[in-house]
């Protein structure tokens, strides 16, 4: 059995990884909170340079962020300490940008650009475009040529829902990227996160994964198999930048107040995906043990169907989600079901305020992670009927005609009323 399960774990630690979750999130963000009073009513922002904060706010942070290190160690299982070397200075002379970003243990690259992205009612004619480059750490940031980007300066107001809808899709531009120790780059020898647990190491972004994952309700078999499944993080990302948020706010900081909430709502809505809340769904513990039987005697295709099978999935899915998304927008079909979805509110309630503690991993992962079988049994069966060829994901971005399907749509609707209910739930506990 030790040996079988040490095989089902190779069979996990080999699954490719998709690069996003949702594709874009400042288009689900906006149609999510566009209706949402706090955000509709809110006065416009002026932008604010990340360095003119720190010095500002520097004694203040240092406090929050002692704070929060001590809550992550005492609260979320498996929690990698900081190292002490990473606190932050208030009074550091050097870089502070980089200081603060390795604080927080994020990638100390990540460009943190002043940008807007291109939303629907949103105009930004006559704005300097911004290339992607400018935006992401990626060296081929093809997947993004569709996402058109504006240059803003320091000193100008924007609306509030312009500069938090383009947040929440700022972590996947690299925040996340080389941070593990066996990951090119000085910061994963800093950041005590240890090797990479999983993802496919020929994507540049699959080192992201682990932080935009929270595999949280796995079978007891699949952890043994597994036990580097325990080693996500995305709860630390939503508590650092929660609680950046609420301080930003609090200490009369609006721009950062949302920007920083638009980066941890990205992990919130990460984990209304199902494929980003179970490993292998579709896949029983008996079928998984059943393929690591076959590897141990040499027949590994039983394995590498089933990877093939969830990479497939995944990245079928995300793709479904954006050519509907931005074939609606382009119709201007505003009463399509899937466009409302974003904005029903008549969910909200079913779930319990939002907290630090519990939220994410037993409102949000759980509720993805019951739904996902369900969700891939339906993908299956409409790829089985559209016989299309098999499309690798690094040619994802070249968008083509896809057949709908009602079982699936239906399936889609419930998810992104999930991601519009849980976006809402967090803005309506960190607003002021």
């Amino acid at each position: 059995m030790k040996h079988l399960l040490f095989i089902l774990g190779l069979s996990l630690a080999g699954l490719p990884v998709a690069a996003l979750a949702w594709s874009n999130h400042a288009l689900g963000t906006a149609l999510a909170l566009a209706e949402l009073v706090s955000i509709k009513d809110a006065p416009q922002v002026e932008v604010e340079t990340l360095e003119s904060f720190l010095e500002e706010e520097g004694v203040a942070l240092e406090q929050l962020l002692d704070e929060q290190e001590a809550f992550m160690r005492e609260t979320y299982p498996g929690y990698p300490a900081r190292p002490d070397e990473l606190h932050w200075l208030p009074l550091h002379r050097g870089d502070r940008r980089r200081a603060f970003l390795m604080a927080l243990r994020a990638n100390p690259e990540t460009r943190l650009a002043y940008f807007v992205q291109a939303l629907p009612g949103m105009d930004w004619q006559g704005r300097a475009p911004l290339d992607a480059s400018e935006v992401m750490v990626f060296s081929k940031p093809n997947l993004w040529a569709a996402w058109h980007f504006y240059r803003v300066e320091p000193g100008e107001r924007l609306p509030a829902l312009a500069v938090l809808a383009s947040a929440s899709d700022e972590p996947d531009y690299g925040h996340d990227i080389n941070l593990f120790s066996d990951n090119p780059g000085e910061a994963g020898a800093r950041y005590n996160f240890g090797p990479q647990p999983f993802g496919d190491s020929r994507y540049e972004y699959s080192s992201q994964a682990p932080f935009h994952m929270g595999y949280y309700h796995e079978s007891e078999l699949v952890y043994r198999g597994a036990p580097f499944l325990a080693r996500t993080y995305p709860e630390m990302r939503v508590f650092q930048y929660i609680g950046l948020a609420r301080f930003a706010f609090e200490s009369g900081h609006p721009y950062w107040g949302y920007r920083f909430l638009g980066w941890g709502l990205h992990y919130v809505q990460d984990l209304t995906q199902p494929y980003h809340a179970k490993a292998l769904p579709g896949h029983s513990d008996t079928r998984l043990l059943w393929a690591a039987l076959k590897d141990v005697v040499g027949l590994d295709h039983e394995r590498q169907a089933v990877m093939a099978q969830v990479a497939k999935r995944h990245t079928e899915l995300e793709k479904y989600q954006v050519e509907e998304l931005r074939q609606l927008l382009r119709d201007g079909n505003t009463e399509s079901p899937l466009m409302r979805a974003y904005a029903d509110q008549s969910r909200d309630g079913d779930y319990p305020a939002y907290d630090d503690r519990r939220y994410l991993r037993w409102a949000v992962s759980l509720e993805a992670s019951k739904g996902a079988d369900d969700l891939d049994q339906r993908l299956g069966e409409w790829l089985e009927s559209a016989n299309r060829p098999s499309m690798s994901f690094s040619q994802g971005n070249h968008l083509r005609p896809a057949s709908r399907d009602s079982r699936l749509d239906e399936a889609l609707v419930r998810l992104l009323q999930h991601f519009g209910a849980h976006t809402r739930n967090v803005v309506r506990a960190v607003l002021p």
